[in-house]
């Protein structure tokens, strides 16, 4: 019997031949009328995927791309924030408000460990 690998961590992941055909078959110009009906399409659909009537957005990064436009669109420099830190993660958020200006008060814990809400 044929075991395959699934491998659930960010990187590359084994995908369904299906899959590779259906990515290896056209590209869709992103400034094109048949790119923005997908591109609608895919939207509402996401609403319906994730059970909300407000807005989706997708974004081309990784996930610090992401981080980096909270922090750069919800603080500005000299705004206090709080970062919880135990981990790579939360050094990235306390780097990131550091990046853009912002007065970081800093609660860490060891790796791995969790915060009391007290």
């Amino acid at each position: 019997m044929l075991r395959k690998n699934r491998l659930f961590t960010p990187g590359p992941t084994p995908i369904l031949p299906a899959a590779q055909t259906a990515m290896a078959s056209f590209a869709v110009h992103h400034r094109t009328a048949d790119f923005r009906a997908l591109f609608q399409r895919v939207l509402a659909d996401m609403k319906d995927f994730i059970g909300t009537q407000n807005d989706v957005l997708v974004l081309a990064s990784s996930g610090t791309g992401v981080m980096e436009g909270a922090v750069s669109n919800l603080t500005s420099p000299g705004d206090r924030v709080l970062v919880l830190t135990a981990g790579k993660f939360g050094e990235r958020w306390r780097d990131l408000a550091h990046a853009f200006g912002c007065d970081v008060e800093l609660v860490t814990a060891p790796y791995g460990a969790t915060f009391s809400l007290d």
